[in-house]
């Protein structure tokens, strides 16, 4: 009887060691699946995976990432991959498959891959969905160069088409479930390959529209998941790939058509202009850097190519020169009715400002004649120097001084202006235009709304375009002077002029210009003048070395050094007691304290 207790007991006892033992193994079990599970959820909601550490346990030791063991069994799972492309390519070299059939099967294959990245990236599996994408990449992206080059499956055109279709595939892929690295696989397998076909078929349209839509699309996927990374590299490929077809246009062969490098270069410029004003328009966020550097390479790119074409072509693209005033003149509009006020939009107010001021002074240079361009820019800095007159918006003053500017060269302004004031001329004297005398004028009038501020919100940057309107409005209007006066003080019978006379008259015009700008710095409004003082002076005295001392008789030369040295007497006391007055304006007692 007492055997038999003990046997009893003995049995109760290793049966109670059992269940202890599976109870264990359950809960490591179920710790696991727990763990297991909780990356995937996090991949579904956007965060990143939190593992839970489990101590002691040999299942999550097995699952770690960096464990040689599970590093080298996803390189294995590449060769394995690999292996099996490269069989169905000996089968098709073997003549057992046909080169159409081995290929589709292929290309089925790789896509069987990109498959189980897909549920590898649903389960939270990283390793796995990088060896996967990369296997895939390996196996579909050389097989497309392969079957378009060798076996002549495909022509040009169509691999691009095929080649959009597995890069969507592996970009969507990698959008769906998160994951960055199957974005860079794409695109690094991608644009090498969209360049080798291209340069090994030829056919360069269907790949420059590709790259196109490529960089749109990772542009796109950038502001949805925040991977602005790989939006440079498509864009810059994009770029050189439109410029490419430019040159291709202009090779003595015309391998593309001229009408087909222009379209490539608006199509650039409107893709990725149109999704940097949904994106911060109807989305209200800021501009980014890509962006603004992208447009303004896709704006050089499509202004300075289609002013190549046309010089090449004579023909005066007035139907571009439209669109492109339509635009600025949208943008403009933009800036003033959705964003100005809005301190928090601060970098889109310059961005669409200054890609406004861009796109009106192209356009205006292409649809319009050069007398009328320089009116309407004439008027346009009249324009933004009154409004900025009213406002003090920096950009407003900006595209003042721009547009002053522009308009001399158009006019020929400020060329006369140089060659009145320097040149040496033999033959007939050229009398200024009356196109001139508009900017003239409009540039003075510029000049005296700019500097209704007299302490601008823009601080040094204001002051710096105030003297830059300045400094264009005194060359010009220096320019004008001498160039209708010189028929009548240095006119000879045969309507050249006495180069001596002529040296004297510029001094003496340039000496007055001294002494009015000194006297006009007295008033606060026109501080920035008083910065022209010293350097026109020096101005003046290297012009007598240059040409008075050389061309002038004894009589003009005393009526040049007698100006001078007024001007270097009068001008510094003028241009000091501005100084004072401004000094003793800003004392305490003079403002009240």
């Amino acid at each position: 009887m007492g055997d038999r207790l003990a046997r009893l007991e003995s049995t109760v006892a290793q049966l109670q060691s059992s269940v202890e033992s599976l109870q264990q193994r359950i809960g490591v079990l179920e710790a696991a699946r727990a763990v297991v599970a909780t990356p995937a959820a996090d991949a579904r909601d956007g965060e990143p995976a939190q593992p839970l550490p489990i101590s002691g346990s040999p299942v999550l030791a097995r699952r770690d990432p960096y464990d040689p063991i599970a590093v080298l069994s996803l390189v294995g799972r590449v060769f394995l991959i690999l292996a099996g492309g490269f069989f169905l390519r000996a089968m098709t070299e073997a003549g057992l498959l046909s080169p159409q059939v081995g290929i589709a099967l292929a290309f089925a294959y790789g896509l069987i891959w990109i498959f189980f990245a897909d549920r590898a990236g649903r389960s939270g599996l990283i390793p796995s969905v990088v060896a996967y994408a990369l296997a895939a990449a390996m196996v579909v992206f050389p097989l497309l160069v392969e079957a378009t080059t060798r076996f002549k499956v495909l022509t040009g055109a169509g691999s691009a088409v095929v080649l959009s279709i597995l890069t969507v595939a592996m970009l969507f892929v990698g959008w769906r479930r998160r994951q960055r690295a199957i974005a860079w696989v794409a695109i690094l397998a991608a644009l090498p390959t969209s360049l080798v076909l291209l340069a090994k078929t030829g056919v360069i349209v269907p790949f420059a529209v590709y790259l196109i839509a490529v960089g749109v699309t990772t542009l796109w996927l950038g502001y949805a998941r925040g991977w602005t990374g790989i939006c440079w590299p498509t864009a810059l490929v994009a770029d050189v790939v439109v410029v490419g077809v430019t040159m291709r246009a202009l090779s003595p062969e015309h391998l593309d058509a001229y009408g087909v490098a222009s379209l490539l270069q608006w199509s650039l410029l409107a893709a990725y202009f149109f999704s940097v004003a949904v994106r911060t328009l109807i989305r209200g966020r800021n501009v980014a850097l890509f962006e603004v550097v992208q447009v303004a390479l896709a704006l050089i790119i499509a202004f300075v190519g289609t002013g190549v074409l046309t010089h090449a072509t004579g023909v005066l693209p007035a139907a571009i020169g439209v669109i492109s005033l339509a635009i600025g003149t949208a943008c403009y509009f933009v800036t003033f009715v959705f964003i100005e006020g809005h301190e928090d939009l601060e970098r889109n107010l310059y961005f669409y400002s200054t890609l406004a001021l861009m796109l009106v002074l192209a356009g205006f240079a292409l649809a319009v004649r050069e007398h009328w361009v320089a009116v309407v820019f004439a008027v346009l800095g009249v324009v933004a120097a009154v409004l900025w007159s009213r406002t003090g918006r920096l950009y407003l003053l900006l595209h003042g001084a721009v547009y002053v500017v522009a308009a001399g060269f158009p006019s020929q302004a400020l060329r006369y202006g140089g060659w009145a004031l320097a040149a040496s001329p033999v033959g007939p004297w050229l009398l200024p235009s009356a196109v001139m005398l508009v900017m003239l004028v409009a540039g003075a009038l510029s000049a005296w709304f700019a500097a209704a501020r007299p302490d601008p919100e823009g601080g040094v940057p204001a002051s710096g375009l105030r003297l830059v309107i300045v400094v264009a409005c005194v060359w010009v209007a220096c320019g004008a002077v001498i160039g209708a006066l010189a028929p009548a003080v240095a006119g000879l019978p045969d309507r050249s002029v006495d180069l001596g006379a002529l040296a004297t008259l510029r001094t003496a015009v340039l000496a007055v210009a001294a002494l009015v700008i000194a006297w006009a710095s007295r008033q606060a409004k026109f501080r920035e003048w008083a910065w022209l003082v010293y350097p026109l002076l020096v101005v003046i005295g290297l012009k007598m070395v240059a040409q008075d001392f050389k061309f002038s008789r004894p009589a003009t030369l005393f009526i040049a050094l007698a100006l001078y040295g007024a001007a270097l007497i009068v001008a510094p006391r003028l241009r000091k007691g501005a100084d004072k007055t401004r000094v003793t304006a800003g004392t305490p007692q003079a403002i009240g304290g």
